[in-house]
């Protein structure tokens, strides 16, 4: 199966590698140029919550990556290090030892291998680096493979170890040193910065979500995902996201009794997070504010802190949904912010004035 991401269909790269994570993951193995610790979060954190903590950390888990151009962050080699049963073999140790970070031959490959039983592996090859860019809002290409033999996988990363040395101590505290005296060239630095922060806009001077709706500019059924910033939940539980009028349609849900002065359930989407599945999640009606609601699950439930997040709504293909919830901030909330705004499907949250959005993608 072919993926392609780009600005506007931001994290196509992150969803395809968390879709191939299931409960019986039993090992890891990345090969990527460069590495930065927001992008092995992505994987990591997909893993751990997939598995469980106990089997995350009995899992082996294999990173090569390089030290070319300075770009990989000696943050996440310290951070997939430090797991237990991790390996980190790394390129240009040799140049290191010479003082440069420029490669003689560039490590180049994008390899991520995941084994959800003995014998096969799901596979992801293509052009992205495990960094937050490259799995949110660089334009890349991957193919996905499924039931890959073991062998075959077994074969490509032994040909990716070629000149790799494991990461020491004494190797990571040498080459962040030289990293900080011999910064990367500007012209490939930015493939290690955050993604940069989307230009402020007023949510006041957008057009209302339910506008938008009304007038059939959009149809939330049509695309693939919603986002809602969580600024600051209701409920004494902080898990009541208002979500615009009109919201219930994005998960396939009818509803008109908008002149019903109390609360009325309007339906009760299956989210999703890694393995943690919720179906007694209510949608419902609150006729005293003419707002939608969400009941997530709260973080006994396995849910999260929703305060001054981005939530989002990832449309699965057997009618479920992704809950991913992401700091305000974060790169993945800066990536969804832009690709709303550039596909102008970015709206005010309410008919009056507020500063809250949401998006469709």
């Amino acid at each position: 199966m072919l993926i392609v991401q780009n600005a506007t269909e931001p994290a196509s790269m992150r969803n395809a590698l968390v879709d191939m994570v299931t409960e019986g993951t039993t090992d890891i193995h990345v090969a990527s140029a460069y590495v930065t610790l927001a992008g092995a979060e992505i994987l990591l954190d997909a893993v751990e919550k997939s598995v469980g903590k106990a089997a995350f950390a009995a899992m082996p888990k294999t990173l090569v990556t390089s030290f070319d151009f300075g770009l990989t962050d000696p943050q996440a080699l310290q951070h997939w290090r430090g797991l237990e049963n991790s390996t980190v073999l790394v390129s240009g140790a040799h140049e290191l030892a010479q003082r440069s970070l420029m490669p003689k031959r560039a490590f180049h490959p994008k390899l991520y291998a995941i084994s959800n039983n003995l014998e096969t592996y799901s596979m992801m090859v293509g052009s992205a680096n495990l960094t937050s860019r490259g799995f949110s809002v660089n334009t890349e290409a991957a193919w996905i493979q499924h039931g890959v033999p073991r062998d075959t996988i077994d074969s490509a990363f032994e040909k990716a170890r070629f000149e790799t040395t494991a990461l020491t101590d004494n190797l990571l505290a040498t080459y962040a040193a030289l990293r900080q005296a011999q910064p990367p060239p500007p012209e490939i630095q930015q493939e290690a910065q955050p993604v940069a922060a989307p230009a402020p806009v007023g949510g006041h001077k957008l057009r209302a979500f339910r506008h938008a709706i009304e007038s059939r500019e959009v149809d939330p059924a049509d695309y693939a995902a919603m986002w809602i910033h969580g600024e600051a939940l209701q409920g004494g539980s902080s898990n009541q996201l208002e979500l615009p009028r009109g919201g219930h349609r994005f998960f396939g849900f009818i509803f008109d009794q908008y002149e019903y002065p109390r609360n009325l359930t309007i339906g009760q989407p299956i989210l999703r997070s890694a393995s943690r599945v919720w179906d007694d999640r209510r949608l419902t009606w609150h006729g005293n504010n003419q707002m939608e609601r969400m009941n997530l699950p709260t973080a006994t439930q396995g849910g999260f802190n929703y305060a001054d997040t981005a939530v989002m709504f990832r449309r699965l293909t057997n009618g479920s949904f992704e809950l991913i919830v992401t700091p305000w901030d974060s790169d993945l909330a800066r990536s969804w912010r832009q690709a709303s705004a550039q596909r102008q499907t970015l709206f005010r949250l309410g008919t009056v004035a507020t500063n809250r959005v949401v998006g469709l993608l």
